[in-house]
């Protein structure tokens, strides 16, 4: 029998209202989880501030006890970090260093790069666990994405 490994991509927003923080990590450690049970072991994120940042944070916590998790990031653009303010680019560049693979779609930013990044997390996902409380933002079009590829999705928002 052939082992089947599944992949996660993950989206959301780059604001988490402070009282969402802890229910929605919470949440997102126990989603994160039980993917791993099911046989989760590719995570894909796409590297911004925010959401993708815990969920980053929260694989990484995994892999420290399961070395078979891999953190994958699908960067939009070389540089998306220009304009984030000092901290935030430090922690962009621990977690370019701690990933698996990272993967930069183009190398400079052009309009349309962040819609063709989060279809390419979408095209690697089996699932797709979202943080969305605004369907009209990309990460609101990054779970339409997934849905209408069929991709089983979890939206976080849903359940805090």
């Amino acid at each position: 029998m052939m082992d089947v490994t599944l992949s996660c991509s993950f989206t959301g927003h780059r604001i988490i209202p402070q009282a969402h923080f802890t229910p929605l990590t919470e949440k997102l450690r126990e989603v994160v989880a039980i993917a791993y049970r099911n046989g989760t072991r590719d995570f894909f994120t796409g590297g911004a501030m925010g959401f993708d940042r815990l969920a980053a944070s929260i694989v990484l916590e995994l892999k420290q006890n399961h070395p078979d998790v891999r953190l994958h990031l699908v960067l939009p653009c070389e540089g998306q970090e220009e304009k984030w303010s000092p901290d935030e680019q430090e922690a962009y560049r621990k977690e370019r260093a701690a990933a698996d693979t990272v993967e930069v779609l183009s190398p400079y930013y052009y309009e349309g790069c962040m819609k063709v990044r989060n279809q390419a997390l979408i095209d690697r996902a089996d699932m797709c666990v979202a943080y969305v409380t605004n369907p009209r933002s990309g990460a609101g079009q990054t779970l339409r994405m997934a849905q209408k590829y069929n991709v089983s999705c979890v939206n976080l928002a849903d359940l805090i």
